[in-house]
């Protein structure tokens, strides 16, 4: 959209530049947006003919479609005040001291009130797009080179961060005296005839571009480029509202009022996740990844914060999912006082889905190679042959708590239920690997009994380590580790943990059929009985001390979609008392006024959001 520019001079004769449409100065609104972008960090890792729709985050339209991923948050003070409410005092004071400094350290020092000088007139929500550090090519152009080699990679990503003007005659009485940083100043120039306004005489970190677009954003980057971009996105070139799904995924997680919204452009994601591995170069990475994209909505509730999150493949992938949502029963045969569980609906499938990736997911924990290396140096068997074949049903693997007569060395079992599409397979490998525990490690393995319910138990030389398996129900194989918990399923409880009060009001059960769900006790999982290899340092130990429990489902909507619903229980600590004042740094010199030319329309009221 095309703006004109008219050139003024003040009474010292130093040249003023004026938008015909509102423009707001950009000093204030640029510290403004990184303490914002703090509070996000703080809280946790479509545009049709360009025309804003209600579901599409603020400012999506200005985010060039290669963003490798894009972060709105609220700007509504009372969802803020219940996020610092969340967890333990030590928790909130940890949250709150981070929002000090960055308050102090963008707003304060540059003598500015967020409250008084920015929340009068900043939209409902605000957008932060994360720029590749090099450029990706947009759907439809030659896809010889998705990314540059790692040799071109600059070493720093760009942050464009988009508030929206939701009230420019306020934003121009309060901002009309804003100063540049101390020591800048501000230097205009034009792109497109759009006006901009660049810091210059600043060290690097205080550098800023900032421009008004249309009247009603306020956009900001730290470099030239950036902002060019930003213009070039809302003039006609692709945005993430282009990226194929993106509206269709947005509009299955609305939500009227979201503390937040989340969405990774994946094959972008990873592949500047692979500038850091040597699994692959990023422009293979690219290319050969499957998945789309995924959209997450955040909601503060009563006892927590929910997620709602859709992930979805590439429209010509060859991959499609499996429509099959057989999460039934394995939450019926675990007892209430579960530690952690995690169930699904084809234990060989969703192998095949996790080793098919990772050649492409240069953030995947374990390697399939290496695990198979390790079950056949072990066992003498083969994952994909001897194993898998016959664990296409429901499993879960969960950890309990032993019964109260445990003498074991640990504090807690592993259990590992699957139910076999054949049976006989399944008893004619576990019989080999009875064998193999008997001339290769010496183990006692011998047939036990729980109530009427057999049973093999494999037992150490020195009786540290006992192991026990065997069939449930007729074709559900079970295998349990470290401390004994076959008792703990054998017979089935009398209460399961689907039943327990707990899970019920963690787990989001709205999504019905579904594909399993994970569940985690935080407050008994990780507490002083809590295995080594559960260990925390000290402050994320003080982030997930502020959580409960956790809790998801997971479902296949189509061949191409997938939806998981996340909820977090919170601790509480109480009312949040208002953060420590500050004291604003003495006047600065004076500047010629950078304020917008005042609107001819009348002064719209900001919209309030009621809590």
């Amino acid at each position: 959209m095309s703006e004109t520019k008219s050139e003024t001079q003040d009474t010292k004769g130093t040249p003023k530049f004026k938008l015909e449409k509102p423009k707001v100065s950009i000093g204030i609104a640029a510290v403004a947006a990184v303490l914002l972008l703090g509070g996000a960090i703080t809280a946790f890792w479509a545009i049709a003919q360009k025309r804003p729709l209600p579901e599409i985050p603020v400012g999506a339209e200005l985010i060039p479609e290669d963003a490798l991923m894009t972060l709105s948050l609220t700007t509504n003070a009372g969802q803020w005040q219940r996020m610092r409410e969340f967890g333990t005092p030590e928790s909130q004071k940890l949250l709150d001291n981070y929002l000090v400094q960055l308050r102090d350290r963008y707003l304060t020092a540059n003598g500015f009130q967020y409250e008084k000088d920015i929340q009068p007139w900043v939209g409902s929500e605000v957008t932060l797009g994360f720029l590749p550090p090099f450029p990706v090519n947009a759907a439809g152009e030659n896809k010889e080179e998705v990314v540059p080699s790692p040799a071109a990679f600059s070493g720093r990503q760009s942050l464009l961060m988009v508030l929206p003007i939701a009230n420019p005659s306020r934003a121009k009485q309060i901002l009309e005296s804003a100063q540049p940083p101390q020591g800048g100043r501000w230097v205009p120039r034009t792109y497109k005839n759009i006006e901009i306004k660049e810091t210059q005489g600043v060290p690097d970190e205080n550098r800023f571009s900032v421009t008004v677009i249309d009247g009603r954003y306020l956009a900001i980057a730290k470099d030239s480029e950036t902002i060019n971009r930003a213009i070039d996105t809302f003039l006609g070139a692709p945005s993430i509202v282009d990226a194929p799904g993106a509206i269709a995924a947005w509009q299955k997680i609305e939500t009227s009022r979201p503390f937040g919204r989340f969405y990774v452009n994946v094959p972008v994601a990873a592949a500047v996740a692979s500038l850091n591995s040597d699994r692959a170069d990023p422009n293979e990475i690219a290319q050969q990844q499957q998945n789309q994209g995924f959209a997450t909505s955040i909601t503060l509730q009563t006892e927590g914060i929910a997620f709602d999150t859709v992930a979805w493949l590439k429209p010509d992938s060859e991959r499609k999912y499996a429509v099959e949502n057989n999460g039934k029963t394995m939450t019926t045969r675990l007892p209430a006082d579960t530690l952690m569980m995690m169930s699904g609906g084809n234990l060989q499938r969703v192998w095949q889905d996790y080793s098919q990736g990772v050649a492409t997911n240069p953030l995947a924990p374990i390697s399939p190679d290496w695990l198979k290396t390790a079950i056949r140096n072990t066992t003498t068997l083969d994952l994909e042959k001897d194993l898998l074949p016959w664990m296409q049903g429901e499993f879960s693997l969960a950890m309990l708590p032993p019964a109260e007569n445990n003498t074991s060395f640990f504090p807690v079992g592993v259990v590992l239920m699957v139910q076999a599409s054949d049976r006989r397979a399944g008893e004619a490998i576990l019989a080999k690997l009875d064998k193999v525990m008997t001339e290769q490690y010496n183990f006692k393995v011998e047939q036990a009994q729980i109530g009427e319910q057999p049973l093999v138990k494999w037992t150490a030389q020195n009786g540290s380590v006992s192991v026990n398996h065997g069939w449930l129900d007729g074709n559900v194989a079970f295998i349990s580790v470290l401390a004994p918990v076959a008792e703990r399923i054998i017979p089935k409880p009398q209460t399961p943990l689907a039943m327990s009060q707990q899970f019920q009001s963690v787990v989001p059960l709205e999504l019905s059929p579904n594909n399993g769900h994970f569940f985690m006790d935080m407050e008994r999982t990780l507490n002083q009985n809590t295995p080594a290899w559960l260990q925390l340092p000290p402050q994320q130990q003080i982030a997930i001390s502020a959580m409960r429990a956790i809790g998801v489902t997971a479902a296949i909507e189509n061949q191409r979609t997938t939806r998981y619903q996340v909820f977090v229980a919170m601790k509480k600590a109480g009312s949040a008392q208002p953060l420590p004042g500050a004291t604003l740094p003495g006047a600065q010199p004076s500047t010629p006024s950078l304020a917008p030319k005042a609107p001819a329309t009348p002064e719209v009221q900001t919209p309030s959001t009621p809590e």
